[in-house]
């Protein structure tokens, strides 16, 4: 098998695995929520947006824009910092963590399909593979949370489409 090819396979069970949460997403009739940026908040209740963009590797104002929509949505609510009044503190509210809970186990699910029928030891090897080319392209080291920032990124554009 050409290298091409196997790139090519991870590539469609990615995007395949995208299609699946996007459908299970629309089967249950759920919003599209950036699920790490409010398991984030949901962890860390009165953190800032800063906080939240750092953590995300995105930028400051793609978190105040998604905060924005999220509050008018009811599902995150902005309070004015009390120790320094420029700035906002951050907190899901009861719907917003309802919602995130179950995009999670929506996750867990899709997650659990992919592996379907994979033992141990074949995810094992996949595992040691997938560590081989992260370190040939440098990227071992690499904070996942950039690449979800990335994808959250590219999501919201294509959103707005």
């Amino acid at each position: 098998m050409q290298n091409e090819e196997l790139f090519l396979r991870m590539a469609l069970a990615h995007a395949l695995w995208r299609t699946a949460l996007n459908r299970e997403r629309e089967r249950l009739h759920q919003k599209l929520i950036p699920v790490p940026l409010m398991a984030y908040i949901l962890e860390h209740p009165g953190c800032t947006q800063g906080e939240v963009a750092a953590w995300l590797y995105i930028s400051a104002a793609s978190v105040a824009t998604s905060c924005k929509r999220l509050e008018k949505e009811g599902l995150l609510e902005r309070r004015v910092d009390p120790g320094n009044r420029r700035k906002n503190q951050l907190f899901v509210t009861d719907e917003g963590r309802t919602l995130t809970l179950e995009k999670r186990a929506m996750l867990d699910r899709v997650n659990a399909l992919a592996y379907e029928g994979i033992d141990e030891s074949d995810r094992a090897a996949f595992v040691r593979v997938l560590d081989r080319i992260l370190d040939n392209l440098g990227g071992r080291d690499l904070n996942p949370n950039q690449v979800f920032g990335a994808l959250a990124e590219a999501d919201k554009r294509k959103e707005k489409k």
